[in-house]
């Protein structure tokens, strides 16, 4: 009979002090942004026009977002057909957004300007570096399972970052 009483008491010693740091934790608002969020840049429409759907879908930057609880870091990590994009920075939510403030930026145009291939759909890193210059929003979904950006602009391309959990 000891021997449960004592299991008991430990059971609800234990229950209480998870209860009081989940209740007092100030980031565990922030635990539905953390991890890894897979997706990029969906291209929408052309500067120039609207463009086929093919086009546009050779034209977005796909690639993953990692938001990071230490330092609220982030890694934004995104891959067009000629060129690969590493963005890092910190992160805030306001107004139920999640604002990625970009840090630092490298670009890897393969090759440079004399390796690339005209055929082939390509981002200026001037275009990148100010289409980066801005913080960018997110939405968290109803579901927590998607983060969706507002339209903007990056280079000649026009569109949304859009990522799904994992």
């Amino acid at each position: 009979m000891k021997r449960k009483s004592v299991f008991w008491i430990l059971f609800a010693i234990v229950a209480l002090t998870v209860i009081m740091f989940v209740g007092s934790n100030p980031n565990s608002a922030l635990v539905p942004y953390y991890g890894k969020w897979s997706g990029g840049f969906n291209v929408e429409a052309f500067r120039l026009g609207q463009g086929s759907q093919k086009l546009r879908d050779r034209a977005s930057l796909r690639g993953y977002l990692m938001l990071y609880a230490t330092g609220k870091k982030f890694k934004l990590h995104l891959e067009g057909e000629q060129e690969i994009i590493d963005l890092d920075g910190t992160w805030t939510v306001e107004k139920g957004r999640v604002m990625l403030r970009t840090k630092a930026t490298k670009i890897d145009d393969m090759g440079g300007e004399e390796a690339r291939d005209p055929n082939k759909f390509f981002v200026t890193g001037e275009a990148i570096r100010d289409a980066y210059a801005r913080p960018i929003p997110l939405k968290l979904s109803k579901d927590k399972q998607k983060l969706t950006g507002l339209r903007i602009t990056i280079g000649q391309y026009e569109g949304t970052h859009e990522f799904t959990r994992g």
